[in-house]
């Protein structure tokens, strides 16, 4: 079998992409080095979804808080008979990434009234559904978890998988700043902060206020929209952020982050046994070439010190 005829194979049967590479090459009659690079091959189109753009949904949600009996005002640990209702879902917003449109949907008084979210969550359910990476401000602690548990007491099944950015956690981790709350980035950054609000919004909320429900819509808009411009401020130092140019139906080098082509040639980056050419894009995020600058020398013919 020459390569295309090996990769027919892996592609209609896909089992054989757990058999050894000795085993196959004498079963197909092949090298093995046939046998790697069809396999890479198969494995990348089965990773690649030609798109022409990745969807990236960015959103957040408001809840409503635990409504409870306790007999103190602090150090109370509240017992599963002294809760009167757990959490609900109260709105959602949420963009695409490449839109400047908001989405959202909040409770109507009489869903509020009877603790039904299930409307809500069904909706935002069927946008996630759409998305192939969701972006969310402490989302991967809150925002997600707490979809997952509302999903599955409205009996909802889980959500299609999608790659999760949580835009705290990234500032926690590549940065030192005073505050890593959304609000504090907007401030670092120059943009618009979040609408003021106290705990009275919410009480208007929970007692039906039809008024008070539309204004946490509106605070949550709000949120998305700072959301946005925080992550597109951070991505270019998201050293894990998902490979946007899987998504790119093109032959070009396009930037790992954005999708963007326009690229100018940045250095180079060395491992103990590879080079790789370095590229920034116009967004400012750095991609490197998969392919070793070293072509024709293998890394058994270079001497690495072992020394730690």
């Amino acid at each position: 079998m020459n390569l295309q005829q090996v990769i027919e194979k892996f592609t209609k049967y896909p089992k054989y992409m757990e058999c050894g590479a000795g085993k196959l090459s004498r079963r197909f009659r092949c090298s093995k080095e046939d046998i790697y690079k069809a396999r890479q091959i198969v494995r990348e189109e089965k990773n690649r979804v030609i798109r022409g753009n990745i969807k990236i949904l960015v959103f957040d949600i408001e809840t409503t808080p635990t409504i409870s009996y306790t007999w103190r005002r602090f150090q109370e640990n509240i017992a599963l008979d002294q809760v009167i209702h757990d959490p609900i879902m109260l709105t959602w917003s949420a963009m695409w990434l490449d839109s400047d449109d908001v989405m959202s949907d909040r409770l109507t008084p009489e869903e509020v009234l009877s603790f039904n979210d299930y409307r809500i969550v069904k909706s935002l359910w069927e946008l996630i559904n759409e998305a192939d990476v969701v972006v969310a401000h402490y989302g991967d602690k809150f925002d997600i978890p707490m979809l997952n548990a509302r999903a599955i007491i409205n009996d909802i099944p889980p959500f299609s998988f999608a790659e999760s950015i949580d835009t705290k956690r990234i500032a926690s981790k590549y940065f030192r700043f005073p505050s890593n709350k959304l609000d504090a980035l907007a401030t670092y950054f120059g943009f618009e902060n979040k609408i003021k609000t106290d705990f009275t919004l919410w009480r208007r909320c929970m007692e039906g206020d039809s008024d008070a429900i539309e204004e946490m819509s509106i605070y949550c808009d709000q949120d998305v929209r700072i959301l946005k411009k925080v992550y597109l401020k951070l991505r270019p130092y998201i050293k894990s952020h998902p490979n946007v140019g899987l998504y790119v139906d093109t032959n070009k080098p396009v930037c790992s982050h954005c999708g963007s082509s326009n690229l100018t040639e940045d250095g180079s980056y060395y491992t103990r046994a590879s080079k790789f050419k370095v590229f920034r894009c116009e967004c400012g995020a750095l991609s490197r070439v998969r392919q070793n600058s070293f072509k024709g020398l293998k890394s058994k013919d270079l001497l690495v010190s072992n020394a730690k």
